[in-house]
């Protein structure tokens, strides 16, 4: 009949660039048995489809593959299994398949002693909880779920959803009796089979590979309790939140220490919002400790100073860690003489300055917000309009880092000073630290030094204590306007670091060139908490805190925290100003694919601290009808990153977000 449409029943897809090229980065000749599908128009030459696009893909690693073969209906045991028990694998360290799970599992049970690799992902309409997904036209005994993910690669080619009563994806659950299961007696545990199949082809199955869960059902008992209690965390202290782990334990009691000097320093001329700073050196200067090497371009922007003596030896661009782009660099070659400029004096009498010689030094030695935005501070201490509070920002509410907390149990006269100089330029009395509970020690210790104008706040931990708006609400309940500023209510807002490196300008005449910094996450040797020279590229830290001495694949690095941090590019970027600590986190074992689409599920409304509605924003970012998130307010939201980690959809709200906020910039503009 002319004009009919066939409809692709394909069950499955290659998987993603990423995940491929990862398999073939560990092995070195691979036998390639992809299936020429059913369910599929039959069209003789489209029967090498796949893994033609497998060869693109792959470009100088195809020269792994030691051969392939094309197999119709892989999943017909009976025919199949002549034609790959009869190929010569011995050549070979692996064998990839193209097909859906049903042939996956059928090669790497034919062919057990060798390690098999899914190339493709599954894929069904219907419910893949279901275990019952009829992939194929010969079953036998192999079912597959449909996931949309194949993971069988983790797993040596057996299926622990299909053939595990409980579906456990991450390990075996502890209660199989005699290699038998607990739910179902009669069959095997399937965890047993995995780890005797690994066995059989010389592999390890590590507990790195598989994470052990508690699987045991908590009672209905339990389950209201827990929901009466997210309940009231949700609504307690201010509207939204998380209540992540904190992950705090590892450094929390470390003191800070110096961090070994750089042999190289990368030091970017755009750390601040604003214009970045013009380079005032040129190659083949030498340059000491502290010495502007870049010039400020404009009111909202600050010089830029070098944090190390020795010789520039290039200004080039590298990945700059915040930005994720490359931005001009100025590369110094450490002499090691630590030769400090004549610019720096230290100012004891600070009460005898001016407030505009305050202002003229804090914008001098380049200090700017170090909780992470990085705004001149120089400009946030000249509002135009009258400020009667200043809230000290003390909670550090992201997850793993500890570096404010060190700052305040170990430096609190000095915040104490600091706080003073931000009085006298503000001209304000009314003065409150905001820490979070889950830091008694820093409520001590600057409770024994704070006096009658200066109110310690103890706030109860929740994520984003620490965002500006939600600060003020928390603690003066004041709203700040829509698309408005602190200042607007009366209010300026400083990080308790920001505060540490005012003091150290004004009294000790230091620049900034350090700050501190928390590094920790996992499989590290040595976390901490460090105060760290700007410019340090990633890879010294790296090198000088993880075990193994550099990152391996399965791990991510992040600058700043698991929540609102950014992952890292190049480990040849260097420490910015606005660094709050380096985050090392394993990847997930068995990662999403893709994101999947809002379903409305309303989760993300609920943890909006700022009372937005952020699936409007996902939904009209992929749609590309930018100019109405701006409708729905795109532009007061704080980028916490609440709504992306508890999405159910795995759906990157902020990089939308972003986008969508830069649009109504550039509106306002036009």
């Amino acid at each position: 009949m002319d004009g009919t449409n066939l409809i692709d029943y394909t069950k499955f897809r290659l998987k993603p660039e990423e995940e491929i090229q990862e398999i073939f980065g560990v092995v070195a000749h691979i036998f390639i048995v992809y299936c020429n599908k059913c369910y599929k128009k039959f069209e003789r030459e489209d029967k090498e489809e796949e893994h033609n696009k497998l060869l693109k893909i792959l470009g100088e690693d195809a020269g792994k593959i030691v051969g392939q073969i094309g197999v119709d209906f892989l999943c017909n045991d009976f025919l199949s299994s002549k034609e790959l028990l009869s190929l010569d694998l011995s050549d070979c360290d692996g064998v990839g398949v193209i097909s859906c799970g049903i042939g996956v599992q059928f090669t790497a049970q034919l062919l057990e002693g060798k390690p098999v690799y899914a190339l493709a992902d599954s894929m069904q309409s219907a419910n893949p909880t279901s275990g019952v997904a009829y992939h194929g036209i010969s079953l036998e005994s192999e079912k597959c779920a449909g996931c949309d993910q194949c993971y069988l690669n983790l797993t040596g080619g057996v299926c622990p959803i299909i053939n595990c009563p409980k579906g456990l994806l991450n390990g075996p659950c502890g209660g199989a009796k005699n290699g038998k299961c607990e739910v179902n007696p009669n069959i095997e545990c399937v965890w047993g089979e995995i780890y005797e199949r690994f066995e059989k082809q010389g592999r390890k199955l590590t507990l790195e590979s598989v994470q052990i869960r508690d699987y045991s059902k908590p009672s209905l008992k339990l389950k209201k309790t827990l929901s009466l209690q997210n309940q009231n965390l949700r609504s307690e202290g201010f509207y939204g939140g998380l209540h992540p782990l904190e992950k705090k334990e590892q450094t929390k009691d470390k003191r800070l220490e110096s961090f070994p000097e750089p042999e190289v320093a990368v030091i970017f001329l755009s750390q601040h919002t604003g214009k970045r700073a013009k380079p005032s050196v040129k190659v083949g200067d030498k340059v000491k400790v502290g010495q502007q090497i870049g010039e400020a371009d404009g009111f909202v922007s600050v010089p830029i100073h070098s944090s190390i003596s020795g010789k520039v030896i290039s200004i080039e661009e590298r990945i700059h860690p915040a930005l994720k782009r490359k931005e001009p660099a100025i590369i110094i070659k450490n002499d090691r003489e630590n030769q400090l400029d004549s610019s720096i004096q230290p100012r004891k009498d600070f009460e005898s300055l001016s407030r505009e010689n305050l202002l003229e030094i804090i914008k001098e030695k380049g200090i700017v917000g170090l909780g992470g935005a990085m705004f001149p501070t120089h400009v946030k201490l000249s509002p135009p309009k009258k400020i009667d509070s200043l809230i000290v920002n003390g909670c550090e509410c992201e997850p793993y880092l500890n570096s404010d907390n060190r700052i305040m149990i170990e430096y609190p006269e000095e915040i104490l000073t600091g706080i003073k100089i931000v009085q006298k330029t503000l001209q304000v009395n009314k003065v409150f630290i905001a820490v979070e509970g889950n830091k008694p020690e820093a409520v001590a210790s600057l409770g024994n030094l704070v006096k009658t104008n200066i109110e310690i706040v103890s706030l109860k931990t929740k994520y984003p204590q620490g965002a500006e708006k939600v600060l003020i609400k928390r603690i003066l309940n004041r709203d700040v306007p829509e698309k408005g500023l602190p200042l607007d209510v009366g209010v300026v807002v400083l990080n308790v670091s920001t505060i540490f490196a005012i003091y150290q300008a004004v009294i000790e005449g230091i620049p900034l060139i350090q700050r501190a910094i928390t590094v920790s996450g996992e499989n590290l040797s040595k976390p901490g908490n460090y105060l760290v020279k700007l410019g340090t590229p990633f890879r010294d830290i790296v090198h000088y805190c993880m075990k193994g001495e550099k990152l391996p694949n399965k791990y991510e690095l992040k600058m700043g925290g698991p929540i609102m941090g950014i992952s890292q590019l190049s480990l040849d970027s260097g420490v910015i100003k606005g660094m709050t600590g380096l985050t090392v986190l394993r990847k997930p074992i068995v990662e999403v694919s893709e994101e999947r689409d809002c379903i409305r599920c309303g989760r993300c409304v609920e943890a909006c601290p700022m009372s937005l509605y952020p699936f409007y924003y996902a939904f009209y970012g992929k749609r590309g009808e930018l100019e109405k998130a701006v409708k729905f307010k795109v532009e007061n939201c704080i980028e916490c990153g609440c709504c992306e980690v508890i999405c159910s959809s795995k759906i990157s709200i902020l990089g939308f977000i972003k986008q969508e906020k830069e649009y109504a910039r550039n509106s306002i503009k036009a």
